[in-house]
């Protein structure tokens, strides 16, 4: 069975002793697929990173398309672009060139689901940041980990699982029929294509219908809040 994207979340991880850590965890039918790496050398500024969105430099979208390997060629292109700009439309990442001493793991978590399956389940990741980390239960215990891994919610627009209607989307003027379609809602509570709404709040932080502001959330100020 063919693989698509089915939801993207981000959490912080509050672990002891780790500092500057990222982590991508790709969930499909079967397992997960995980990475650690080091959170500075993909985000921030700097002449390194020229070229980047939002502060996400584009070994990130290289990251992404590793992650995506086992899936269809094409599927695995579409998707990691989509990630990307879904990612760096809703956070800004450009000041996370220094990050404090022990400050929480950054973690992607791309969930994805077979043609037909009507939605994506609640999937608790926590013993694959653990085995990622290579963190011994003996100090951090299931129980705890789960506590301390916190989701951040997208605060403009978040992918809608399986969205069909016969209405079109306000930008591109084009319908939802295929399954393969990534849709997003609006913290507005409005539907678009993923890949209408993710360029164009890149370009403009507002609501194509009715202009309410949708800006990227500093991730600094969410990830040690």
């Amino acid at each position: 069975m063919n693989k698509v994207l089915g939801d993207v979340r981000l959490y912080k991880f509050d672990v002891p002793s780790e500092s500057d850590v990222g982590i991508i965890v790709v969930s499909c039918e079967g397992g997960h697929e995980s990475r650690k790496f080091q959170l500075s050398q993909y985000t921030g500024r700097g002449r390194q990173r020229r070229g980047s969105k939002a502060g996400l430099s584009k070994k990130f979208v290289d990251m992404i398309n590793w992650s995506f390997m086992m899936m269809r060629d094409d599927i695995a292109i579409k998707i990691h672009k989509q990630i990307f700009d879904h990612i760096v439309s809703n956070f800004c990442f450009t000041n996370l060139d220094n990050v404090p001493p022990a400050c929480p793991v950054l973690v992607f978590h791309f969930q994805t689901r077979g043609f037909g399956q009507d939605h994506v389940p609640e999937i608790d990741i926590t013993r694959t940041l653990l085995h990622t980390l290579r963190t011994r239960h003996s100090i951090l215990a299931d129980e705890d980990a789960i506590t301390r891994c916190v989701p951040i919610a997208p605060p403009a627009t978040k992918i809608l699982d399986c969205y069909q209607s016969s209405e079109l989307c306000f930008l591109c003027e084009k319908g939802y029929t295929r399954d393969v379609e990534i849709v997003h809602k609006t913290r507005c509570n409005h539907i678009f294509h993923g890949t209408c709404i993710s360029s164009y709040l890149m370009r403009t932080p507002h609501c194509p219908v009715c202009s309410a502001h949708l800006p990227p959330v500093d991730m600094r100020t969410l990830l040690f809040s």
